[in-house]
């Protein structure tokens, strides 16, 4: 991979930009940057990604810009994208420019294909409907038919028209992700409407509800916390139910900005598993969830604990992860309890094995189960420490 090249279009060098635009030229595409990069770049703020768009053929561009960045690209034919992937999950995603029709409410578009214009008007708020022309001909001038510049220096989320939530209920989410990451105000006639579609919500898929909530839990520092504060009470959280206890901001906000899957994990422990196994939440995750909401009689049970062996044998029915982020997120005295588990205890092991035990004489059966972790009761209380020590041990215990 090119790394040079793709760090400098991550950060829209202008000889990066004009680069882009000569390539595409030469596939005789137009090309533009659109949407968050130049809300991003207006602000000052770095940009994990790079969205473009493409008056021309997608798989064009992407086919030329992966052998010249020496990068892998997917082709989204259905949809008229195309995705390259960096180094640390960064990434560069190019559509054709279309128009969208919303055959119902919260259902996915229908695409076609139309030109740049057309284009920033379908998109979601104004501070993402810009493009900046990437073109030798024209290149750095700005395309901005909703006045996004002047919402970007009042700091506002406004939506493009009164259906756009009803169209894409998505888009409550995003206005509340986008107006706490970067500080701004959801304009007052945005917020009336935004309101009145939350209800709309429960009409999407669990996997664009579980993508949402995945998108919320990469959001750094406590922007994620306040996030779901604010979609919590604008009832926005609803299709997860009723929540078990109250959110905990603390808790919450003690995961670190690269635990995305553990926030996730936490947040949901809040809820039932009833509501959180219809999202597409894999296994490990729901068994890490089902953990973190033990927690109370998981801290209850390890205060009466003393020994390793005891702490082992009790901990190790519960999920790793879990234990561990009930160990970053709590201050209960059990806490310390976990952490050996997790850093000693747990990495403990016998040298004794079943055939040891039938070179011994002992005929196989259950017994050997009831001998082995007898053994490693021993050794994790400080007994045991040699093969041989374990060998007297068993012959003492079966005699």
């Amino acid at each position: 991979m090119n790394k040079k090249r793709w760090g400098l279009l991550l950060r829209s060098t202008p000889s990066a930009l004009r680069w882009l635009g000569k390539i595409a030229a030469e596939e005789k595409t137009a090309l533009y940057l659109v949407g968050g990069a130049i809300r991003d770049m207006v602000l000052g703020k770095r940009t994990r990604d790079l969205d473009l768009a493409c008056e021309g053929s997608v798989k064009k561009v992407a086919s030329r810009l992966s052998k010249e960045l020496s990068t892998p690209f997917t082709h989204y034919q259905q949809f008229m994208t195309a995705t390259l992937e960096g180094p640390e999950e960064s990434r560069i995603d190019i559509a054709e420019t279309r128009r969208e029709t919303y055959p119902a409410p919260g259902a996915l578009p229908e695409v076609e294909k139309a030109s740049i214009m057309e284009d920033l008007y379908r998109r979601d708020f104004t501070v993402n409907a810009m493009a900046l022309s990437l073109n030798p001909r024209d290149f750095g001038e700005i395309i901005d038919p909703t006045e996004g510049m002047v919402d970007l220096r009042k700091r506002l989320i406004r939506v493009l028209h009164e259906k756009s939530f009803s169209d894409d209920p998505t888009r409550v989410f995003r206005a509340v992700r986008y107006a706490e990451r970067l500080g701004f105000r959801i304009e007052s006639r945005t917020l009336v409407q935004l309101k009145g579609t939350v209800e709309m919500i429960h009409r999407l898929s669990p996997e664009r509800l579980f993508y949402e909530l995945q998108c919320i839990s990469r959001e750094a520092g406590d922007a994620r916390v306040r996030i779901i504060k604010k979609l919590r009470r604008l009832n926005a959280l609803s299709f997860l139910g009723e929540a078990l206890k109250p959110l905990s901001a603390a808790r919450l906000g003690r995961i670190p900005d690269d635990q995305a899957c553990e926030f996730l994990c936490l947040f949901l422990s809040h809820f039932t598993d009833e509501y959180a196994s219809r999202l597409p939440v894999k296994k490990a995750c729901l068994e890490t969830t089902n953990t973190l909401r033990k927690v109370n009689p998981v801290l209850a049970k390890l205060a009466g604990l003393s020994s390793p062996s005891s702490i082992t044998r009790f901990l190790s029915t519960h999920d790793k992860r879990g234990l561990r982020i009930i160990s970053q997120t709590s201050d209960s005295k059990g806490c310390r309890k976990i952490k050996d588990y997790l850093e000693i205890y747990s990495k403990v092991r016998i040298k004794t094995t079943g055939d040891d035990l039938k070179k011994m004489g002992i005929s196989p059966g259950p017994r050997y189960r009831r001998i082995l972790d007898d053994l490693l009761d021993a050794k994790l209380n400080g007994v045991l420490e040699t093969k041989r020590q374990e060998t007297e041990f068993v012959k003492k215990k079966e005699n």
